[in-house]
């Protein structure tokens, strides 16, 4: 009967040994089997990342015990007058006492037991992002969530067994939260601000000292320095803690979270702004040649992965000469070219 891992726990993945070579020294049957059961499973994802840490962490060691003897011996223990056959393995060997045998082999068992469950209930969970990348990922409760480029994510697996469920982005991310039956609220840390939330969809963005939330279904609730705000559909609200500042109005959402489908989309967007979003999300160093070029308006939308799409509409919209060496992007207005004299 075939193992059904969807039903896994992370001890369930820390104890099992074709789990377990997988991490410790795959061949291509194992790659082949758990890249396809992820891609079928996403759900599974964050149990398998965290069991990975910890075997990782633990350094196992495939010649411990061979494959099965954790659960024979653990069963012998219980009943405690079963004797599993140990003569295959260089712990049984002559002068060596099965008593001894069981208690190592408990003890290990435990200290995986002890270190998948501290890991899952007590240690920071932080995935990253670096430039020009985006990742899909789901959080124990099943909850979706997207990271835009350059931005991390930190949870706590022990958070989402109590009556409230916490992470903390800096950066942008879109999140599709799931409705628990305990009715348990799902709570978006930043730097400037909480968003707080029972089911619902949308985008937070935390950069450069200002929280950005724009809310597409659903009602959350943001708590800025004390003053709680209700948010409807539609709505971006925007926070600037040093200076304690809101903005709130009406837009349209689909602009703000078009990056999860590799798009960038700029409605009367400054250029100052666009350069922002290139230094945030493509870890450019933009340099505006001429400041009054900052305040341009710019409308329009391109690829995400094809950012020299984006240059050629700013080159012929603005009249713009865009170059770029290395990491660096220098903008400046076309210079235009010397009149030639005419010929008498």
């Amino acid at each position: 009967m075939s193992t059904d891992y969807t039903k896994y726990q992370v001890e369930d993945f820390v104890a099992d040994p074709f789990f377990i070579k997988w991490v410790k020294s795959p061949e291509q049957e194992h790659l082949a089997f758990w890249n396809a059961f992820m891609s079928k499973h996403p759900s599974c994802t964050a149990n398998i990342d965290e069991a990975r840490q910890i075997i990782l962490q633990l350094d196992f060691r495939e010649d411990t015990l061979p494959e099965g003897k954790f659960v024979e011996l653990w069963d012998g223990i219980n009943r405690g007058n079963a004797t599993p056959d140990l003569t295959a393995h260089p712990l049984a060997s002559p002068g060596r006492s099965l008593h001894l045998v069981y208690k190592v082999a408990a003890t290990l068992l435990l200290l995986v037991m002890a270190g998948a469950t501290y890991y899952r209930y007590f240690l920071t969970v932080s995935i990253r992002t670096t430039y020009g990348e985006s990742r899909a990922l789901f959080l124990p409760d099943s909850t979706k969530v997207t990271l835009n480029s350059n931005s991390e994510l930190r949870y706590t697996p022990g958070d989402f067994t109590r009556h409230h469920r916490v992470v903390f982005i800096k950066g942008e991310g879109f999140f599709a939260v799931t409705h628990q039956a305990d009715q348990s609220n799902f709570i978006v840390q930043t730097d400037e601000l909480d968003v707080e939330v029972l089911g619902t969809k949308f985008n937070v963005n935390s950069r450069r000292g200002k929280t950005r939330v724009v809310l597409q279904e659903g009602k959350v609730k943001l708590d800025m320095s004390g003053a709680p705000m209700v948010m409807t559909p539609g709505e971006l609200v925007e926070f600037a803690g040093s200076h304690e500042t809101t903005v709130k109005k009406k837009v349209d959402t689909d602009n703000y979270s078009a990056w999860k489908n590799n798009r960038l989309v700029f409605s009367r967007t400054s250029l100052l702004e666009l350069t922002q979003v290139l230094e945030d999300n493509y870890g450019y160093k933009v340099v505006l040649d001429d400041r009054g070029l900052a305040d341009r308006k710019f409308t329009g939308t391109c690829s995400s992965e094809n950012l020299d799409e984006l240059f050629e509409k700013l080159s012929i919209v603005f009249e713009l000469d865009i170059r770029k060496s290395a990491n660096v992007i220098t903008i400046q207005n076309k210079k235009e070219k010397p009149k030639q004299p005419s010929l008498p």
